[in-house]
């Protein structure tokens, strides 16, 4: 049996626009949304490269400090993402066992797992918050 699925929302936040209407207006305008890096590790780490597609509005912008203290960069776009597409859909009333949301990563959260390694070769595994 084949399942329906309906999308009712979108939500994104990109190197081009921190919501949808922002990102569709510049990548229309064909902006690109990779940049120098001006960090002064780049230079400390002497990196082969020097520019990177970073999101247009920090997530701190969006999230509170309790909420983004507690995830990886990767979920607290995801999150940003997925609010934005709930709200755009305009459902205020919804069953939770019919409300998905669609997310995809190469890898994810990968500073929350090297940090948890580094945690765990200096404090064991009772050191770092699950």
């Amino acid at each position: 049996m084949a399942r329906k699925v309906v999308i009712t929302g979108l939500g994104a936040t990109t190197p081009i626009g921190g919501d949808v209407p922002t990102m569709w207006k510049n990548a229309l305008k064909g902006v690109s949304g990779a940049h120098t890096l001006e960090d002064e590790w780049v230079a400390k780490y002497d990196l082969p490269v020097h520019f990177a597609a970073r999101c247009s509005t920090p997530a701190l912008e969006v999230l509170s400090r309790v909420e983004a203290k507690r995830m990886d960069p990767s979920t607290q776009f995801g999150v940003i993402a997925a609010r934005e597409a709930w709200a755009d859909s305009g459902i205020t009333e919804i069953d939770h066992d019919r409300l998905a949301v669609a997310f995809a990563t190469g890898i994810g959260g990968v500073w929350t797992l090297l940090d948890a390694w580094d945690t765990l070769r200096e404090k064991g595994p009772g050191g770092f918050f699950p």
